[in-house]
């Protein structure tokens, strides 16, 4: 009767011996492998059966078998294990699978041989109620903070729209950010528990090492081996570099956001200064792709560098509208290309996307302060009039060309001024 139970149980029950051959496989388990598989499954490598997850799971049995701790993984951190599907209740509709696993040390009390079993949970239902939760908590906060920009924006003079600007921006790219951050952190603490215990034991080793190097003999080599055995040296050295390489790509993954979050903050009280355009486009097109994540971005300039006389907090506030309004006007996939073109007199930004287009009855007001096509709370209309204001105090022009269906083209041409027309350059 127990074991009718644990085949019909709605979790996957699976043993695994230590040469990571199936031992046992629940319904669960079973019915989700391919037909072939279902009554040869015994004795089988778990890798070879799951071979695109070998790696992943093969680490993770090692460390249970060795260490005799339990291993998590949670869907936040790899949503995906195993490869198998989710049907929902009422409709039906199959979708990829949200999996908690977790791999516990068994022993056989009569044999003594030891085993790992894994349980699995499908949490695709938990997983989207979330991830729905997380997506409605947004749009509440867009909402709010969009109104209450508004009633602010609707009291100021001209001078104060492209700071108001600017903060409707950042805004825009808060939810971005925070979602980057989290990846790699929940990344880097999956992964430090596991490294404490195996820094603990390569503590171990040294120590040991270190007391017996004075008087180094053939009984002290058989002690150092034993000693590297006893703490599974073979193992920490295999596993902890790996584990190394995964933290790492976190924190840089977070240094290079937090890095580019203030480097574009940087510089919009200082006045006018000798720029480089590159350096602004490579910070300013960074900033846009953590929140559109899904379109592709490319950058092209004859130069290393290309360098003005102007405001740079001023330019970077100017081009993100732009590329903002780029991003925003593409529906799913699409790309934003940036071109930097430079002549005697002046400096090209040519911003191109393959969004939806503008509308030519709309062509004539696009610049106009709080002119937008979004719906209500989506948009301010600021974008466009704060950059052809910054535009014009550079003594620059702004120009839109667009085509509905194809997509949109937006040009600034900024002079090349010297050094010594800095007095006259925004301030």
């Amino acid at each position: 009767m127990f074991e009718q139970l644990v085949e019909k149980l709605p979790v996957g029950i699976g043993i695994v011996d230590e040469n990571f051959l199936v031992v046992y496989l629940n319904d669960f388990f079973r019915d989700r492998l391919p037909h072939e598989n279902r009554a040869s499954y015994k004795d089988t490598p778990v890798t070879e059966i799951f071979s695109d997850q070998g790696k992943f799971l093969k680490r993770r049995l090692k460390s249970v078998f060795v260490l005799q701790h339990p291993s998590f993984s949670y869907w936040e951190q790899r949503p995906h294990i195993f490869p198998f599907k989710s049907s929902r209740p009422i409709t039906g509709e199959e979708t990829q699978m949200y999996q908690n696993m977790e791999i516990l040390p068994v022993k056989d009390k009569s044999t003594g041989k030891k085993y790992a079993c894994i349980f699995l949970q499908d949490v695709t239902a938990q997983a989207s109620y979330f991830r729905t939760q997380q997506k409605l908590s947004a749009a509440l906060k867009d909402e709010h903070e969009a109104q209450r920009k508004l009633i602010r924006k609707l009291d100021t003079a001209q001078s104060q729209l492209i700071q108001a600007e600017k903060m409707a921006s950042t805004g825009q790219l808060a939810a971005g950010i925070a979602h980057e951050i989290n990846n790699p952190i929940g990344f880097i603490n999956a992964n430090l528990d596991t490294l404490s215990q195996y820094a603990n034991n390569l503590t171990a080793i040294c120590d040991g090492v270190e007391g017996h190097v004075a008087d180094f003999n053939d009984e002290l080599k058989e002690q150092i081996k034993n000693l590297f055995e006893a703490q599974h040296y073979d193992l920490i050295k295999e596993d902890i570099e790996e584990l190394l390489e995964e933290s790492k790509a976190g924190l840089n993954r977070v240094r290079d956001i937090v890095d580019n979050l203030k480097q574009f903050s940087l510089d919009s009280t200082q006045g006018s200064q000798i720029v480089d355009l590159n350096d602004i486009t490579s910070q300013t097109i960074k900033l846009v792709s953590t929140q559109y994540t899904s379109h592709h971005y490319k950058v092209e300039s004859p130069d290393e560098k290309i360098e003005i006389m102007a405001n740079p907090g001023m330019i970077k506030q100017a081009l993100m509208n732009v590329l903002l309004n780029a991003a925003q006007a593409i529906t799913g996939k699409g790309y934003v290309k940036l071109t930097l073109l430079k002549n005697n007199e002046n400096i090209t930004i040519k911003v191109l996307d393959s969004g939806e287009g503008i509308e030519q009855k709309n062509m004539k007001r696009v610049f106009e302060p709080f002119f937008t096509t979004r719906p209500e709370g989506q948009g301010q209309g600021l974008g466009l009039s704060t950059a052809y204001t910054i535009v014009e105090k550079h003594k620059g022009k702004i120009s839109i060309n667009s085509k509905v269906g194809k997509g949109t083209v937006v040009t600034i041409e900024l002079p090349i001024a010297s050094e010594d027309d800095s007095a006259t350059a925004p301030q």
